[in-house]
């Protein structure tokens, strides 16, 4: 990221266009509040930083120019869409993605929702992991048992949960007994539609992602078609 040092009085004579800093204050959480002519900005340090604005070189009385005040409105608004976001987060587990349209439909830039998620994820608040879990756990316990290992992975990635984490959490999550309701289920349906043959029957139990095996070794135990 580049760096915009504050300007210093010579800058002021070369006619570039510079706005001075009126009041530097210090706030909680890291953040500090920026008045510049006679707006203020509240923004988090280390997005300061991360704009290209090192937070102890912004003093009052000295100036930035129009890319160093587009930086400070920047990290600005990743503050406010931080707030925001760990504000949904505390109501309920969110994905990136979801989370990141939300934010956008607010108003907010996309560079500053990136900035603001890239934090909240490093910071172990925002998981795209761990709302995988608690997603199929509320599925599960919905009364969805009987979905497929193929719906729930659709309904991971519909939400925007990268394909690998999402068949981890589903790995993880959907258990032995609840692959063999969900088959037992599976079978049923299949059956009432119309009575397909033994072949048939496993090509449409494996299209909606079970496997071969346990397929086989539900049929087996069950002592229907082999």
């Amino acid at each position: 990221m580049a760096r915009f040092p504050v300007a210093s009085e010579d800058a002021w004579e070369t006619g570039t266009p510079m706005r001075r800093i009126e009041s530097v204050e210090a706030r909680a959480s890291g953040t500090v509040k920026i008045t510049v002519g006679g707006s203020s900005f509240l923004a988090r340090s280390a997005f300061l930083s991360e704009c290209g604005l090192e937070p102890c070189n912004l003093t009052p009385g000295t100036g930035l120019d129009e890319e160093g005040m587009a930086s400070l409105t920047l990290a600005a608004d990743a503050t406010g869409a931080e707030r925001q976001a760990a504000s949904l987060i505390a109501r309920a587990e969110q994905t990136r993605y979801l989370l990141g349209a939300k934010l956008e439909k607010k108003g907010l830039s996309p560079r500053a929702v990136r900035l603001a998620l890239d934090h909240l994820e490093a910071d172990g608040l925002l998981s795209d992991r761990r709302y995988a879990e608690a997603w199929l756990r509320s599925r599960l316990g919905q009364g969805g048992g009987g979905q497929s290992p193929l719906k729930l992975l659709s309904g991971l990635r519909s939400r925007g949960i990268a394909e690998d984490i999402a068949r981890k959490a589903i790995k993880d999550i959907f258990g032995p007994e609840e692959r063999r309701a969900a088959l037992a289920k599976a079978i049923a349906r299949e059956k009432r539609k119309a009575e397909p043959d033994r072949a048939e029957l496993r090509r449409r139990l494996r299209r909606l992602g079970f496997g071969a095996e346990e397929i086989r070794v539900y049929f087996e135990e069950t002592a229907g078609p082999d």
